[in-house]
């Protein structure tokens, strides 16, 4: 009863569609790993390339041609014939299951008048039965419970594959039987009362209920019956429609197909002359290109054998080109190679296509003399009218040899002094250590004992003395934070970075406060969000501080000091970003720029503003082992801007 199932049929009729595997796909994919030889001359591979375009094909393939297209012509005119054929028979098939089920329509439409009619038979022979008492009407009663059970059950079977019906059925089976049931008690209390019971009786309406609610159900069965059929129908009108549509293009098409066969044919006996001569042309091209081409070219057939040479083979080889047709290309290579190249030779026919030969090995040449040479050798596949040939493509790489060989030699020197240079870069920081830490003690008894002495003998010292122990203590105490910023130097050097995310907002707060570095309340503080990082967070602490505190120290004479903390995208580098600290305070030249990082580097005097010169250059060690860089830019007067980057794939979200 469902539509569904014709449509269903005609789906299993058609191909699946499987996708296939595109072994030219493959080989191109194969061809563009294994790559091509660097510099390889783009002269030869385009002579070798197969001539394209209608011009420049030979007058055989022509003749070919022609005959392919009268044979492709009426392939073509026949599978569009076989197509015809198969779509009418498709349709066929979808015609006669149409029909089909229209026949399987009329029958279910049969058994549910024949349910009704017997219902209605039942009905009336109890009813006559009931108030007559005349046996004669209860022979159609008996007949008919018996047909409407069959028709019940023939209903069943027919709308299987109807679930909506089935419900119908499920729900009229019980009316039905109630109908029956109900006749059943009255013909037996007729029978045992032989009283004539009114036709108003509770019983006879009850089923009159039962059979009005029978046909109500027999008429949503007819219902939906007819209105499949009327479905089914118009399926039929489409599939004949689109028969007659199909048939009408395909013979166009055919027509079509004919007529630009004909127009092809026609055309291509016009080029077969011109055909000829550009075929007569291009070799020509190619062998001038071949002849001329600037590497040593030779072209071999499938048992190995030279067919053809260039000149440059003679300059590289010492042979003749006359010499060499007709020779196994195994007299170029030296004799431990002949066994292996035969080999090779076999498997490149085997999938012939443009590679370098012996990937990963060394190559050699031997020339006429028996002397040999390094060479590197390209093959490109080359099809003649004698079959699938290979064209060499032969370089003697004796000088890029000797310049690998000598950058070889130039990197081991540079990796040799790098070794040297870290070596002594660590002596230095560990001298720095030793020395910084060991100075530490007799520093810290001189500004001890200085303190003792302005104590005790505070009365008998004059003012000139007193300056002379202020001067010994500010110089014990000044080069004791020398000797701090140089063990800090020295262990940001040596310390191994312990990365994790560090909220950079926070950081700067904690540097701030905890350095006490706002207790100027002029300072005017300007801290974007910045974004959180992956750093040492000890020494990114380090990091902000030796900045900010400049940024404190230089801004000191401005009115008002003003710092801005920021950050952006690296234009120079879209891997990393940007982090920065400005201030309004008395800037620097630029001039001296390069200086700013280096160990013990200061602009300004001592006397103007106190420092050791090693905050900036623990900066610069610090965001180097980060994998960033850090540079400044001023003007005399006009404040100063410190920048360092990171990466960005050290960064994430910005932070509030």
């Amino acid at each position: 009863m469902d539509t569904q199932r014709p449509r269903a049929r005609s789906s299993l009729r058609e191909p699946g569609t499987v996708g296939q595997g595109n072994p030219e796909a493959r080989a191109s994919c194969h061809e563009s790993r294994e790559g091509e030889l660097p510099n390889a001359p783009v002269v030869i591979r385009l002579a070798l390339a197969r001539p394209a375009g209608p011009e420049l094909r030979p007058a055989v393939h022509v003749k070919v041609s022609i005959q392919r297209k009268i044979a492709a012509g009426f392939a073509v005119a026949a599978l569009l014939l076989a197509l015809i054929t198969g779509a009418a028979l498709r349709n066929a098939f979808r015609f006669d299951d149409t029909f089909r089920w229209v026949d399987h329509t009329h029958a279910v439409l049969r058994e549910v008048e024949q349910v009704l009619a017997n219902l209605l038979i039942v009905q009336s022979a109890g009813r006559g039965f009931v108030l007559s008492g005349s046996e004669d009407v209860l022979a159609p009663l008996n007949q008919s419970r018996v047909e409407l059970a069959a028709a019940m059950e023939q209903l069943r079977k027919l709308t299987a594959d109807n679930p909506i019906q089935q419900e119908r059925l499920r729900a009229l089976a019980p009316v039905t039987e109630r109908v029956v049931q109900a006749m059943e008690e009255q013909l037996q209390q007729r029978r045992a009362t032989a009283t004539v019971i009114g036709g108003e009786a509770p019983v006879l309406l009850r089923t009159q209920a039962d059979v009005d609610r029978a046909r109500e159900i027999i008429r949503a069965i007819r219902f939906e019956e007819q209105r499949l059929l009327a479905e089914r129908m118009r399926a039929a009108q489409r599939t004949a429609h689109g028969t007659v549509t199909a048939s009408v293009a395909a013979t166009v098409v055919a027509l079509l197909f004919v007529l630009a066969s004909v127009w092809l044919v026609r055309r291509d006996f016009g080029e077969r002359v011109r055909s000829e001569q550009a075929l007569r042309q291009s070799q020509q091209m190619f062998k001038r290109l071949f002849d001329n081409a600037p590497d040593a070219t030779v072209q071999v057939d499938q048992q190995g054998r030279i067919v053809r040479a260039n000149r440059q083979i003679e300059a590289l080889f010492g042979w003749e080109r006359g010499e060499l047709s007709g020779r196994r290309i195994d007299e170029l290579l030296p004799p431990r190679f002949a066994s292996r190249h035969s080999a090779h030779l076999a498997a490149y026919f085997v999938a012939p296509r443009t590679r370098p030969m012996g990937v990963g090995l060394e190559l050699f040449g031997r020339r006429r003399d028996g002397s040999e040479f390094p060479v590197d050798i390209m093959l490109s596949p080359l099809e003649t009218e004698q079959g699938m040939q290979a064209l060499a493509v032969i370089r003697d790489v004796t000088e890029r040899k000797r310049i690998d060989e000598q950058i070889r030699r130039l990197n081991l020197d540079l990796q040799l002094q790098n070794a040297r240079l870290e070596l002594v870069n660590n002596e230095l920081e560990a001298f720095s250590y030793s020395v910084s830490h060991d100075l530490r003690a007799p520093l810290r008894h001189i500004d001890g004992f200085a303190s003792l002495l302005a104590k005790h003998a505070a009365g008998t010292l004059d003012e000139k003395g007193q300056r002379f122990i202020t001067i010994i203590s500010d110089a014990a105490r000044r080069m004791g934070r020398l000797i701090d910023d140089l063990l800090t130097f020295s262990r940001m050097g040596r310390a191994q970075l312990e990365t994790m995310t560090v909220d950079q907002n926070q950081l700067i707060t904690d540097v701030i406060r905890d350095n006490e570095l706002d207790r100027d309340q002029r300072i005017e503080w300007q801290l974007e969000p910045l974004p959180a990082v992956r750093a040492d967070p000890a020494m990114l602490r380090q990091v902000w501080f030796n900045l900010l505190g400049n940024a404190v120290k230089y801004s000191a004479r401005a009115e008002p000091p003003r710092i801005e903390v920021g950050w952006r995208s690296d234009p120079e580098n879209s891997a990393s970003q940007v982090f920065f600290v400005r201030d309004n305070g008395v800037g620097f030249d630029m001039r001296y720029a390069a200086k700013l990082f280096g160990v013990f580097q200061r602009l300004h005097a001592e006397s103007e503003f106190e420092g050791t010169g090693i905050g900036l250059a623990n900066v610069r060690r610090i965001i180097m082992r980060h994998g960033g860089r850090v540079w400044a830019e001023s003007t005399p007067g006009a404040g100063a801007t410190f920048f360092f980057s990171l990466p960005v794939n050290a960064t994430s979200s910005t932070g509030s």
